[in-house]
């Protein structure tokens, strides 16, 4: 089994080859980010063996976008777990609210961008514990 490709996935971004580099657009509104942008934040500079997220957002979508280097993006969805490799820039991760997410395995100069529907909501934006989490979905 696997995680419901309604709920998460990965997008293509669109890259544009040009004789002097590449260039790489994210648009809101569009097929690949089907919301508004109301936050962006980057994750950089992860100690080796560190592990980053490690919760569910109660609201907010948001689609993970790998800047550079690589990381592992391990989702939970209170049932099935999924591993999603992200190690280039043109495939981004959709993730919908309340689902479980840990950012593993980093590797040196990985930045992992995060496009997100919704404003930071401090105190009310995630459930941090699994076993919270879990409860919230009724399991």
């Amino acid at each position: 089994m696997s995680i419901d490709r309604k709920r998460c996935h990965y997008v293509n971004i669109p890259e544009h080859v040009e004789s002097d580099g590449r260039l790489i657009v994210v648009e809101e509104n569009t097929d690949v980010i089907p919301f508004d942008i109301k936050r962006i934040f980057w994750v950089r500079d992860v100690l080796p063996g560190a592990s980053r997220g490690d919760h569910a957002t109660k609201k907010t979508h948001l689609i993970l976008i790998p800047v550079t280097g690589s990381c592992d993006v391990v989702v939970h969805d209170g049932t099935e777990e999924e591993t999603f490799h992200m190690d280039d820039p043109t495939k981004g991760l959709y993730l919908d609210a309340m689902l479980w997410r840990s950012m593993r395995n980093f590797k040196d100069g990985c930045i992992m961008e995060a496009l997100c529907d919704l404003p930071y909501a401090p105190g009310d934006e995630t459930y941090d514990d699994f076993d919270e989490y879990l409860k919230a979905l009724g399991k």
